[in-house]
């Protein structure tokens, strides 16, 4: 490029502004002048946000949901019930609802009402207990001990069925 000079006077300023302005836009941003195209900021798509709120209603058709199509089931369950959500977000509210961040251990698990409630009270004071208890859930910590506890709860179990069934 070649040295520009600043200029002193105010036409100068202006044909100096347009030269400027030439070298350094991206194509498109001017007209031949140098002047500004408008058009080039005018927004290329544009997204209307909807009022989406999640309220009793999304919830009663989300526990509808994994009481027929279980946990994991997003895409049918935000095709049939809940299409104003994606599978991400309904992914989220299944967190909440059971009080677990990490849903892999619940894959397929079709629940009712009061299973969920069970494993969220469970998950809660698990949480409290080991100190992984945030935003409302149950979360995996680096030492394993989520895991290791849930193991020791399943073994109890295991234990008390093999005892009854004796």
């Amino acid at each position: 490029h070649e040295a520009i000079e600043i200029p002193h006077h105010r036409t100068q300023r202006k044909e100096w502004a347009a030269k400027l302005r030439q070298i350094l836009s991206p194509k498109g941003m001017l007209h031949e002048d140098g002047s500004i195209n408008q058009i080039f900021f005018k927004p290329k798509k544009v997204i209307i946000q909807t009022d989406r709120r999640w309220g009793v209603a999304e919830k009663e058709k989300l526990l509808e949901a994994l009481e027929i199509h279980g946990v994991g089931g997003w895409k049918d369950i935000t095709a049939k019930y809940l299409p104003k959500w994606d599978d991400n977000t309904v992914r989220i509210k299944t967190c909440r609802l059971v009080g677990c961040q990490n849903l892999k251990r619940y894959q397929g698990w079709k629940c009712t009402r009061k299973d969920l409630e069970e494993e969220y009270e469970k998950n809660h004071a698990l949480g409290q207990r080991l100190g992984c208890w945030k935003a409302g859930m149950l979360v995996d910590n680096d030492q394993g001990a989520v895991a290791l506890a849930l193991k020791e709860i399943e073994d109890e179990k295991s234990q008390k069925r093999q005892k009854t069934a004796a």
